[in-house]
């Protein structure tokens, strides 16, 4: 009999996602496949799926009272946002509903164009970092600025440098 695989808890277990809070989200497309356009020089160049999916997080606050995004990016393989929940929404159903929205989206734009999609559009889940002071907002919101002109350190780059940025080591640095 075939077991499956366990996945690992991404949540803090003590911590309400649903509170009042700031979280820097990282979602990465299945497979790291890069769908959403590419970068040339350090410009983005987001294509139509790219697009659609900016869209849909600048119209999160639209969807959901009390939530604000400060700032986002949508990479070539994976989308970055600043969200500050200011009234108390949970965080996995924002990001669910998120996710459920744009591959709904994606799938129909593809149906269109007579191409095939046989893979989810997102990974599984996403990752988070629950903002705790000033010094890591504000290291997360340039991050997210600059992240595109350093595409080439990024590890989510299959063609990445060999000194990559480190962003975990450095939020670690900053609670």
């Amino acid at each position: 009999m075939e077991t499956l695989r366990e996945h690992k808890n991404l949540r803090l277990k003590s911590y309400d996602y649903s509170c009042n809070g700031c979280y820097f989200i990282t979602m990465v497309t299945e497979y790291r496949r890069e769908l959403f356009g590419s970068i040339h020089h350090g410009k983005l160049c987001l294509n139509e799926a790219g697009c659609m999916v900016k869209e849909c997080i600048d119209t999160l606050p639209a969807r959901f009272h009390g939530l604000v995004i400060p700032n986002s990016v949508v990479m070539p393989n994976h989308v970055h946002i600043l969200l500050v929940n200011e009234e108390g929404t949970s965080v996995s159903e924002i990001m669910r509903q998120f996710k459920a929205v744009t591959s709904r989206m994606y799938n129909k734009g593809i149906e269109t164009s007579n191409s095939t999609f046989d893979i989810r559009l997102w990974q599984r889940s996403f990752y988070d970092v629950i903002i705790k002071n000033q010094r890591m907002y504000d290291f997360i919101n340039d991050y997210i600025t600059v992240n595109p002109e350093r595409w080439i350190y990024d590890k989510m780059n299959q063609s990445h440098a060999k000194n990559t940025d480190e962003i975990c080591n450095d939020l670690n640095k900053l609670r």
